[in-house]
């Protein structure tokens, strides 16, 4: 009896089956479909984050010429600001009035900023500042 359970078990074959194979596949997707998004997301608030330091530097720094000279940097080249590389942001650009206002924006250039992504702020001579994004 023993030697006819040994053989049985002997020609068992190992492995998995299709419809296990399947069934795996099938899981996983699900999870990636689920976590899929919330990465996205993620990664679209820390590209949002390290715009919002790059315009909370220039503000900085546009204050700083502005308590010196009595007028803001429209051009943005001589207050100082030093971008990091890789960013995914191309160079702000800076406008407005020197004496009553500046303007700085910063406009997405590498994938998944897109170039319609944007993110600015508006300095008033009055102290006061407003800003916002589009993304």
């Amino acid at each position: 009896m023993l030697t006819v359970l040994g053989r049985i078990l002997k020609r068992q074959e190992h492995g998995f089956t299709l419809i296990e194979l399947v069934l795996v596949l099938a899981i996983l997707s699900i999870l990636v479909a689920l976590a899929f998004p919330r990465y996205l997301g993620a990664r679209k608030k820390a590209f949002k984050a390290e715009a919002q330091e790059l315009l909370q530097e220039a503000k900085t720094m546009e204050w700083a010429y502005y308590q010196q000279f009595n007028q803001f940097d429209t051009s943005g080249n001589s207050i100082g600001l030093i971008l990091p590389g890789g960013m995914h942001w191309s160079m702000p650009t800076f406008g407005g009035t020197g004496n009553q206002s500046v303007s700085v924006q910063l406009v997405g250039k590498l994938t998944p900023i897109s170039p319609t992504d944007s993110t600015w702020v508006l300095l008033y001579s009055d102290g006061s500042s407003s800003g916002g994004s589009s993304f």
